[in-house]
């Protein structure tokens, strides 16, 4: 009878930690896919008991990974508006590197004392327990064996093309929300994550760059700017001083300026940052728009990175900061950059205060006098990132930030104008800054960011733009005296992008 306790015991526990997760993604209904749902908390218990010979034991450790995914898709869901996805797999070891860019919005306290309560919880629950049944860690461990190899396996084709199909048969819509609370939110992680392998390698093919030489009559230094959280906060905040942002309006009053569609709210650089280096929209990328650089980016990609080495140009990316996360070391030589250099050349710190951004424009300008007219400069801030954690001031400490942007962009103009460059300055906002309490009070709900493309000389015009049509913009511009026509199989832009 001891035995049959405990089992209900474990199996309640273990319920628990699925139902969890469910609540918060709003999945209410049961089918075949939440078979798969529960599989992997299912086998992850299972394995623990088998181990162990402890069920309640097991049932707990189901219960708090399924409470820890449950917490991390609610919080997900509160400060990027969006669901837990797979390719947030690949950002896991980041949370150990670099956790100051991901504790604070959970609470770091919160976090910790937690993980900790967690794990003397299932310490004491562990020598409290007697063992039931004659534990098993070898066969626990043959099996776990089993079970990554089948998935290793799954990986690879026939298997891999034939669990897409399986995993289409249920029918996801792509939009995260919704496909959580119809299939389930761990569910949704193995579908997405499954699809995309299956198709990337056909996609990777296409978007592949073309072979092209493309001459220019002239050289001008092309400078673009990812700057960290940028918006024009005047459209949040009518009431703002108008100067507040005297850089912007310069470039703005001097070339292409406005607001610029972006894929992401609060986070996930990686979306606005692909899709205005590549020019390729988000519907030619099918899952993979969730992260590029997860998977997409281990084989080149066609981009207007390309098209201006096509032309000659030495093309090099900025980043104060480590240069493997969000795997970039990775993704920007497959994107057609020739050197990418980050915080161990270029200084700054791997956690906060990070790289003013005026000091990168220094360094922006520094590089550009070494390397002469036929340079991209590609540079990526860090001087505003969040968390903004003075409490009751986040709006006010980003504002700081924000300055500090601006007055980055007036180094910028005002170095170009000092060498008299015919020089292209490109600059936008990745995606808004992650103030889940902030925009709600204000009554803003506008995901856009702003951009402009500042010439020498040049003449205001307002266009709104998505993101993936900038980088076209202002590789058109620079390529304009010798390209009038552009043509998709000879500046190698893959025809998927449009």
């Amino acid at each position: 009878m001891s035995e049959l306790w405990h089992g209900a015991a474990g199996l309640v526990l273990g319920g628990a930690g699925w139902l969890l997760p469910r609540w918060v993604a709003g999945a209410r209904q049961l089918g075949w896919a939440s078979f798969l749902d529960a599989a992997p908390l299912a086998i992850f218990a299972l394995l623990v008991t088998l181990a162990s010979g402890r069920p309640v034991f097991g049932g707990a450790i189901a219960f708090a990974l399924g409470g820890g995914f449950a917490f991390a898709d609610r919080t997900v869901r509160d400060t990027l508006r969006e669901p837990v996805l797979f390719s947030a797999l690949s950002e896991l070891p980041q949370i150990f590197t670099h956790p100051h860019l991901y504790l604070p919005f959970a609470g770091t306290g919160l976090v910790i004392g937690g993980a900790a309560v967690a794990a003397l919880a299932g310490f004491g629950l562990f020598v409290a327990e007697p063992v039931l049944a004659a534990p098993h860690p070898l066969a626990a461990f043959v099996a776990c064996g089993l079970v990554v190899g089948a998935l290793w396996r799954t990986g690879y084709e026939p298997w891999l093309g034939r669990a897409a199909r399986v995993m289409n048969r249920l029918n996801p819509g792509g939009e995260p929300f919704a496909d959580a609370a119809r299939l389930g939110p761990v569910a949704i992680l193995l579908v997405y994550g499954v699809v995309a392998r299956a198709e990337r390698a056909a996609r990777q093919a296409r978007l592949a760059p073309r072979p092209a030489v493309i001459t220019s009559a002239r050289a001008r230094p092309v400078i673009l700017v990812q700057c960290e959280s940028f918006f024009d906060a005047r459209r949040a905040l009518p009431d703002l001083p108008r100067g507040i942002l005297l850089g912007y309006d310069a470039a703005c009053a001097a070339g292409t300026h406005g607001c610029l569609e972006v894929p992401a709210w609060g986070a996930n650089s990686t979306r606005a940052e692909f899709a205005v280096l590549s020019g390729i929209a988000e519907s030619a990328l099918g899952y993979d728009r969730y992260n590029p650089y997860h998977a997409l980016t281990r084989a080149p990609i066609s981009s207007q990175v390309w098209r201006l080495r096509a032309a000659g140009y030495r093309t090099l990316c900025l980043h104060p900061f480590d240069r493997s996360f969000y795997r970039r070391d990775l993704a920007m030589p497959a994107l057609g950059f020739e050197s990418f250099l980050g915080r161990e050349m270029l200084g700054g710190s791997s956690s906060p205060p990070y790289m003013p951004d005026p000091e990168l424009a220094g360094h922006i300008l520094r590089i550009l006098d070494d390397t002469g007219p036929r340079t991209f400069i590609f540079a990526i801030t860090m001087g505003n990132h969040g968390p903004w954690l003075r409490q009751g001031e986040e709006m006010a400490c980003y504002l700081d930030g924000l300055a500090q942007s601006n007055a980055m962009l007036h180094t910028l103009i005002e170095g170009l104008e000092q060498r008299r460059a015919d020089a292209v300055l490109g600059f936008y906002g990745d995606h808004l800054p992650s103030l889940p309490h902030g925009f709600p009070a204000l009554g803003y709900d506008d995901w856009r960011s702003d951009y402009a493309v500042w010439t020498r000389g040049g003449l205001p015009a307002r266009r709104d733009l998505a993101a993936h049509e900038l980088g076209r913009l202002i590789t058109d511009l620079v390529l304009a005296p010798r390209e009038p026509a552009l043509r998709a199989d000879t500046v190698g832009i893959a025809s998927a992008a449009d």
